[in-house]
């Protein structure tokens, strides 16, 4: 017999997962928890995983493509505090400079992957804002960017 409350736990994972189907979203649990696993002799800290799901429930994936997005986020950035955890480790400069680099490449991906759901959630659409100036006879204009900013004395820069 079952856990009684499997069915509601299995609607939450939907939710988070933004998705219709069980299997995918318990694949995607899987998926979070082998990323978040500190290696396959510990356990993983069920304040950890809670962690990665609220992460990835405030991302509000709508389908499964935005959830495996979302798990890729959390588990590159929780992977990025791992190495940054390891950098200070022993505090000499190898293990600062080689793992503070690998945190700082996690850290950008996960910027990356961030961008990209965004991206993905717009349709890819650009919004470009055109203002229209009517220059009458004898007037100038101006096309670009213009810095009004004067240095002491009243001249300009």
């Amino acid at each position: 017999m079952g856990h009684p409350d499997l069915g509601g736990h299995r609607a939450a994972l939907r939710r988070v997962f933004g998705t219709l189907s069980d299997e995918f979203s318990q694949t995607m649990l899987g998926k979070l928890v082998a990323a978040l696993r500190p290696n396959p002799f510990e356990r993983l800290d069920e304040a950890a995983l809670n962690a990665a799901i609220a992460l990835i429930d405030s991302l509000k994936p709508q389908n499964e493509l935005q959830a495996l997005l979302a798990v890729q986020i959390a588990a590159v950035g929780f992977a990025g505090h791992k190495m940054l955890r390891q950098s200070q480790q022993h505090l000499d400069e190898a293990h600062i400079s080689v793992y503070g680099n690998y945190a700082l490449k996690l850290f950008r991906l996960q910027l990356e992957m961030i961008e990209t759901l965004d991206r993905h959630r717009r349709g890819n659409r650009q919004t470009v804002e055109v203002r229209h100036v009517h220059i009458h006879a004898g007037a100038q204009g101006v096309v670009g960017i213009v810095n009004s900013e004067r240095q002491e004395g009243g001249a300009e820069k």
